[in-house]
């Protein structure tokens, strides 16, 4: 529960749209990796963002190559699985900062 409060208020802390989204899970512990585009409709800037329970990072960011994030993002959620992790890929996902701020 702590993890989806903070992944919520992570969300709404700033205006972006999230493409890919990939939930990972080792028992009760649970990850995710997404790539974030900093406009709405443009692959790129983006970012490969990874949240734990100990916080957020983002892992990689691009500003004029295309598809590198999403490569970059698909490759880190191999690896979790190979460490053991159980990952699957979320819909794809919109996500904008409130409009009553």
């Amino acid at each position: 529960m702590k993890v989806m409060l903070l992944l919520m208020l992570s969300i709404l802390s700033f205006q972006a749209s999230a493409q890919d989204m990939y939930v990972c899970k080792d028992g009760s512990a649970e990850r995710t990796v997404e790539v974030v585009y900093s406009q709405s409709g443009s692959k790129v800037p983006c970012e490969v963002k990874y949240t734990k329970a100990s916080g957020s990072q983002i892992l990689w960011s691009a500003n004029h190559e295309i598809g590198y994030c999403e490569s970059k993002a698909q490759a880190f959620v191999t690896k979790l699985d190979t460490l053991g992790l159980t990952c699957s890929k979320v819909n794809n996902t919109v996500v904008t900062q409130p409009l009553s701020e």
